[in-house]
């Protein structure tokens, strides 16, 4: 059996504590990496040990099968255990045994169709959510599926005690986002990420490889088949074993390619949705987003493949689309709620701590605004610091003196007024609108 490290035993004991107190849906959220499946194996062991039945669903068939892994590793009785695909639990509904408890994985998918049909015929089972963010670019909430939710460590506390790698992203960025257009879901369209992608010079794709992450165990995210090939034929060119993989590849082809590149022979996968969730390679170090994204969750599924914690490993995030602009970096703070919030995520993103970071102009690396020296390269920010004081100074006084103008400006009689801008400045003490202003110089025949 796995030994629960104890804040994945505090998630396990505060949901069993959520559900006798009446809650008929809990969610339970922790990190992309922090482990979600060893606490849902645990949850599923004390259950069967009663003989209680666990329907257990997700949207995909990889991480069925891994979720059966960790269930046999954790000693759970699979009599009692029904492990499928949302559509197949859909579809067999009139013939599958009542659960005690249903189990959702990946439960920000949950306002889909199908998980509705789901919930809605076993109205009366409890259900456990689980999820690294429960964000929806909808920005429609979870409270009529959750009433409870489990909050577990962020990122930054799994980082700090070594459950979680430390990270530095790279915002290097290629293509022209001024291509970029949303569609009716929220995220940007597939017309306009494919014109994004056809801005962007193959080549520079692998020089910034080469440059922040040679010879590392990389993934790389695309939003297309046809653009992920591309960036593989074009590290292959370059001498680099990369080979492309997506849902539609061939089971028996992709089973390969997925064993070859947990094995270390492949250096490079490509991929389009593939390995966005559940896909557990320690060793993997970089990642490179090649896919830009309104969505947090695919963000952070995405960003943080690579910080599976390894003795001494360091990951490496090359992130050339910007979307580090949007979110912070993968372990900024987030507030959750189970609330519906704002739509747009740059009005709201969840976070706590805002977006206070920088891009070093030596480096790339993305570090945090108040940084005087850049961590990576040690370059100096301090004259950069003292030009933005000075023009804010600058600034200051001057609205300062125009402030001035203006209060002695506004002791005048109008009659003693001589010119248009003593007019101007008149009428904004005064707050009078522009036809005063027209009207007053017309009289005294300056128009």
């Amino acid at each position: 059996m796995l030994q629960l490290f104890d804040y994945q035993q505090k998630l396990v004991d505060e949901t069993r504590k959520k559900l006798t107190e009446g809650h008929h849906g809990v969610l339970i959220v922790s990190p992309p990496g922090s482990g979600k499946s060893v606490v849902i194996a645990e949850i599923a062991r004390l259950t069967t040990l009663k003989k209680n039945r666990i329907l257990f669903f997700v949207h995909r068939k990889e991480l069925v099968n891994q979720i059966k892994d960790s269930f046999i590793k954790q000693d759970v009785d699979l009599k009692y255990c029904t492990i499928l695909t949302v559509g197949k639990v859909a579809n067999r509904l009139n013939i599958l045994s009542k659960p005690d408890l249903i189990i959702v994985d990946e439960s920000q998918h949950s306002r889909a169709k199908t998980y509705q049909k789901i919930f809605d015929y076993y109205d009366d089972v409890p259900r456990l959510g689980f999820t690294g963010s429960p964000w929806r670019l909808s920005g429609k909430g979870f409270k009529d599926i959750y009433s409870a939710m489990v909050l577990g460590p962020t990122a930054k506390w799994l980082i700090e005690n070594k459950k979680l790698a430390p990270f530095t992203v790279y915002g290097y960025q290629l293509g022209d986002k001024s291509t970029l257009k949303s569609g009716s879901t929220g995220d940007y369209t597939k017309k306009s990420l494919d014109n994004y992608t056809k801005s962007i010079i193959h080549g520079d794709i692998v020089k910034s490889w080469l440059k922040f992450a040679k010879d590392r165990k990389t993934i790389i995210y695309c939003h297309s088949t046809s653009f992920s090939k591309e960036v593989a034929q074009s590290f292959r060119d370059a001498g680099i074993n990369a080979v492309h993989a997506d849902a539609k590849t061939p089971e028996g082809k992709r089973d390969k390619i997925m064993a070859d590149f947990k094995k270390g022979k492949i250096k490079v996968l490509c991929n389009v949705d593939l390995v966005s969730e559940g896909f557990n390679v320690p060793d993997c170090s970089c990642v490179v987003l090649l896919r830009p994204t309104q969505s947090l969750v695919i963000y952070l599924q995405q960003s943080m493949r690579a910080m599976r914690y390894q003795p001494n490993k360091h990951a490496v995030i090359i992130d050339q689309v910007g979307n580090f602009e949007r979110f912070g970096l993968p372990d900024t703070d987030y507030k959750w709620t189970l609330e519906d919030r704002e739509k747009h995520p740059r009005k709201d993103s969840g976070s706590t701590d805002g977006l206070q970071i920088k891009t070093c102009p030596d480096c790339f690396a993305v570090i945090r605004a108040e940084c005087v020296k850049c961590p990576i390269c040690g370059h100096d920010f301090s004259i950069e610091i003292r030009k933005i004081k000075q023009k804010k100074d600058q600034e200051l006084r001057a609205i300062k003196a125009e402030q001035f103008h203006i209060d002695l400006i506004a002791k005048k009689k109008v009659s003693e007024l001589t010119n248009m801008k003593e007019l101007a400045l008149y009428a904004k003490a005064k707050k009078f609108k522009n036809g005063w202003i027209y009207h007053q110089a017309k009289n005294r025949g300056w128009l």
